[in-house]
């Protein structure tokens, strides 16, 4: 009884994901444990989704911000295993009720042995080469023990056997008492483990090649998304040169403009202001010889002083005589001047720098069939496909 409640501690306290002593045991909403790590891994398989769904029952567990960490512990469990660490491990091959401490773990025989034991077998021929652990390895977590079945029923009995309808392992002894109903399948344990190995290398092969197909998947749309980019890059580039080109080209044609409206509008003021300085000559002349005139009206006159002072009167009258400014002639000249003017070419679409454009296919058959073999000629705009080739428009 001891050891059938010993056996099935040992088989409570593995995990069902790895096999192993739980490590860091965390419960699940359906009361199902599992080790943190193993939880982690699952997480990821699915997407780390905030839902967890458990291996065994399929129930989910709601996982807070994708942290395993959040989902509580298995304190009792956790307790369970420390306590089982710290409890000596007896030898098990010695048959004295005395039994010494266990300082070694045949991996390939299931027992643990004493320093007697372990000598003896280590000197047995059909032993050499089994791979046997030191127990501070196993108990540090450095070695991992692969457990041995043992029948909770019968303790003494390994479940050699398993029930393909059951889906558990068995003895032989619960083989004949509760599987040999009909539909029941039993094969041997090993034969089980075998099959069982054989199906988790064939799902790894095929999820190796199905991570393969998706990793080419997601090689080819990086590749796309490079194409993309570089498509991107070659417009941009495209938009800067002709946006440049349009500036430069906008810049010169003002300069033009400007120079052309200069040289119209001044040969205009140029005949405003001699129309102005004859003007004013004839001001100031005006002026000149009547100031004269005043100031002979001032002081005695003599005969030669009447002369001159006549004289000077003759040329102010001749000078009154000149008709009145003709103001349509600055009026007209003035005209020419006004008249220029800057018509913007709204509409013109002087400032478009072009316009963004799908290049339109046209299938055009090859002029010497095989002669192009996937070619691509972005020269002309034409892209060569076996014995065709397409003009992008």
């Amino acid at each position: 009884m001891a050891d059938a409640l010993k056996n099935a501690i040992a088989q409570s306290l593995e995990c069902p994901v790895c096999l192993n002593t739980f490590t860091d045991p965390k419960i699940l909403s359906c009361s199902h444990t599992y080790c943190k790590t193993c939880l982690e891994n699952l997480l990821e398989c699915h997407g780390n989704d905030q839902m967890l769904r458990c291996p065994v029952c399929r129930a989910e567990t709601q996982v807070p911000n994708q942290d395993v960490s959040k989902i509580p512990a298995n304190l009792a469990l956790k307790s369970l295993i420390d306590d089982v660490k710290n409890q000596y491990q007896f030898c098990t091959n010695c048959e004295s009720e005395d039994k010494p401490q266990a300082v070694f773990y045949c991996q390939d025989c299931g027992m643990y042995f004493c320093i007697t034991c372990h000598n003896k077998h280590s000197q047995w021929k059909n032993f050499i080469g089994h791979e046997v652990f030191a127990m501070s390895e196993i108990l540090s977590g450095k070695a991992s023990v692969r457990s041995y079945r043992k029948c909770r029923k019968h303790p003494k009995e390994d479940e050699e056997c398993f029930c393909s309808d059951c889906r558990r392992f068995a003895c032989f002894r619960c083989v004949v008492m509760e599987h040999t109903k009909e539909g029941h399948e039993v094969i041997e344990a090993a034969v089980y483990e075998s099959n069982h190995m054989k199906s988790i290398e064939d799902l790894k092969f095929k999820t190796d090649k199905k991570r393969s197909c998706f990793q080419k998947y997601v090689d080819f749309i990086d590749e796309q998304k490079e194409r993309v980019s570089n498509v991107q890059k070659q417009c941009t580039d495209d938009i800067n040169k002709a946006y440049e080109e349009s500036v430069r080209q906008l810049t010169e044609k003002k300069e033009i403009l400007i120079v052309e409206v200069k040289g119209r509008t001044e040969a205009v003021k140029k005949e405003l202001d001699e129309m102005k300085k004859s003007a004013q000559e004839h001001i100031t002349h005006l002026i000149t010889v009547d100031d004269l005139i005043t100031t002979r009206t001032k002081i005695p006159v003599d005969r030669d002083a009447l002369a001159a002072h006549d004289t000077l009167c003759q040329d102010l009258q001749e000078a009154l005589k000149q008709e009145d400014p003709d103001y349509n002639q600055p009026s007209q000249s003035s005209k020419k001047g006004k008249s220029v003017s800057f018509k913007r070419n709204i509409g013109m679409d002087e400032l478009a720098l072009g316009k963004i454009v799908n290049a339109v296919a046209k299938d055009i058959a090859s002029p010497t069939k095989g002669g192009m073999n996937a070619m691509i000629d972005t020269l002309f705009g034409r892209i060569a496909v076996d014995d065709r080739y397409v003009i992008l428009d």
